[in-house]
């Protein structure tokens, strides 16, 4: 029996500012979910202005897979841990980066939730 509550299904949080490409986020998402890790998206506030890395780290602490990841206006994509200090994500692209990138970005999201080797 239900009591009309909602049970939050265990995944990646994403903090995307609203400035950010919805083609970035597709490819962190589609990264992720290949590698079997499902993902949420939490907008931020256009005024919020952090760069990937200070969104990722909040995110991770959200998340009870204790992983985040923050894309920012630019669409650099920061990964972090939530034991990670704030300022040291476990990866992020370059501001050049493209889809393949991006898309790893999420793979590597995935392997530090499932404890699997990330290749360089």
């Amino acid at each position: 029996m239900s009591d009309g509550r909602e049970v939050e299904r265990p995944s990646v949080v994403i903090y995307r500012h609203p400035g950010a490409s919805p083609v970035v986020l597709h490819e962190v998402r589609a990264g992720a979910e290949e590698e079997g890790v499902p993902t949420r998206v939490e907008p931020v506030g256009d005024a919020d202005r952090r760069d990937a890395a200070a969104l990722a780290h909040p995110a991770a602490l959200n998340s009870t897979l204790e992983v985040g990841v923050g894309i920012d206006a630019g669409g650099i994509i920061a990964v972090h841990h939530a034991k990670l200090p704030p300022g040291a994500p476990a990866h992020v692209t370059s501001p050049v980066a493209g889809p393949p990138d991006w898309r790893r970005a999420g793979q590597v999201a995935a392997r530090i939730v499932t404890g699997l080797p990330i290749a360089p």
